[in-house]
């Protein structure tokens, strides 16, 4: 008798429960799905960030890298001929040459064009055309002509400060990653660093 009760007390309360509407859960699934989409673009906006930083450090340590290879392995006086660096000005129309891929392509087998400047042209070739986790990338190295005239200028406490022109070579290493055809590169996806080729006697 007593269970008999205890049944039809439960089967009371079970009907008394109040439960959710089906419009109130797929209303609920609504905004768990919007708070999922925006919280899926802030981790991809994360990613993208995190690979960017990933790439700028690979292409600043490769800019550092070439303008310390440079420093070391570098012909003086050949590089300075190079870039006509004994030349305050050059004609109108014609611009300075740089060391970059397109003298020393992968591909090749030797750097003809920059036989002289290094003293290894195979390294020079690995330098010019590296690639970083299956990432290609593109090293351009510029005289910086405008720095090199200021040279001695700027500090006059300096005793024959001019005569430091002839044994520093202000340059420019550019490292760019290299862009799929028709694709713009922007600031994330290039560094450059700055620095000074030193004669060889006061290396």
């Amino acid at each position: 008798m007593k269970l008999l009760q205890l049944l039809r007390k439960r089967t009371v309360d079970a009907r008394g429960e109040d439960g959710f509407t089906l419009v109130e859960i797929l209303a609920s699934l609504v905004v768990l799905s919007i708070a999922g989409l925006a919280m899926t673009a802030y981790f991809m906006n994360a990613m993208s960030y995190a690979k960017g930083n990933q790439n700028k450090t690979v292409m600043v340590n490769l800019a550092r890298n070439t303008l310390f290879y440079m420093q070391k392995e570098s012909n003086f006086g050949a590089i300075q001929s190079y870039f006509k660096a004994n030349q305050g000005s050059l004609p109108e129309g014609v611009e300075r040459e740089t060391i970059d891929s397109d003298g020393c392509p992968a591909t090749s087998a030797t750097c003809a064009d920059y036989q002289g400047l290094v003293s290894d042209p195979t390294t020079l070739k690995t330098v010019l055309n590296p690639v970083i986790n299956d990432v290609a990338y593109r090293v351009d190295i510029s005289y910086q002509a405008d720095l090199y005239g200021r040279i001695g200028t700027e500090s006059a406490t300096l005793n024959g400060a001019d005569s430091i022109k002839g044994y520093l070579l202000p340059i420019k290493v550019v490292v760019s990653e290299i862009a799929e055809d028709g694709e713009d590169l922007n600031s994330r996806e290039w560094t450059e660093v700055e620095g000074y080729i030193t004669n060889e006697t006061i290396r």
